[in-house]
């Protein structure tokens, strides 16, 4: 049962996350069928499929096995700032590492300790929003599809910082 719940969440977040980069390079980036990198685009389908889904599955089901329903504003804090600081952060690393890794860089550690803080900071504004709807509104069957709709807007920003420090190293090494 529970790898069935880790194949259909890991579906959904990399169906998600492939439309969130997609969108970005074609909307908020502004390339071309010429330029569009569908490498990039399969990068983020795997840590979908592999990391983002299985991973917050099993992370909100501790969640709620650890503070039950979210039936008070104090449970709904608890566990909203209990998925901002324990969640997310192992979560950016494994990302920037994955991405970093598929992506060939030369310093895996080096994008960790750039990319991570920066997206952590932003992070502790979008998220703390985005799972207090999700703790108090979202039942739980429906949580990974919420918060991969939510993470599709966050993928967005992830995938144009990420492709941006790529171009800043690139130009760098010219």
């Amino acid at each position: 049962m529970m790898l069935r719940q880790a194949a259909r969440a890991g579906a959904q977040s990399g169906t998600i996350m492939t439309l969130a980069d997609m969108g970005t390079q074609l909307l908020v980036e502004g390339k071309t069928t010429d330029d569009y990198s569908v490498e990039r685009t399969l990068r983020w389908t795997v840590v979908g499929l592999t990391l983002h889904g299985p991973y917050f599955l099993g992370g909100f089901s501790i969640l709620d096995k650890q503070f039950g329903a979210a039936t008070s504003l104090r449970i709904v804090a608890t566990k909203t700032a209990t998925a901002q600081l324990l969640l997310f952060p192992p979560y950016l690393v494994a990302l920037f590492g994955t991405m970093g890794y598929m992506e060939g860089h030369p310093d895996i550690a080096e994008k960790i300790q750039t990319q991570v803080p920066k997206a952590f900071i932003t992070g502790c504004v979008f998220w703390p929003i985005a799972n207090f709807v999700n703790f108090s509104f979202v039942s739980p069957t429906l949580r990974v599809p919420y918060l991969a709709c939510a993470g599709g807007v966050w993928n967005s920003y992830l995938s144009w910082t990420n492709s941006k420090s790529n171009e800043i190293r690139e130009e760098k090494g010219k």
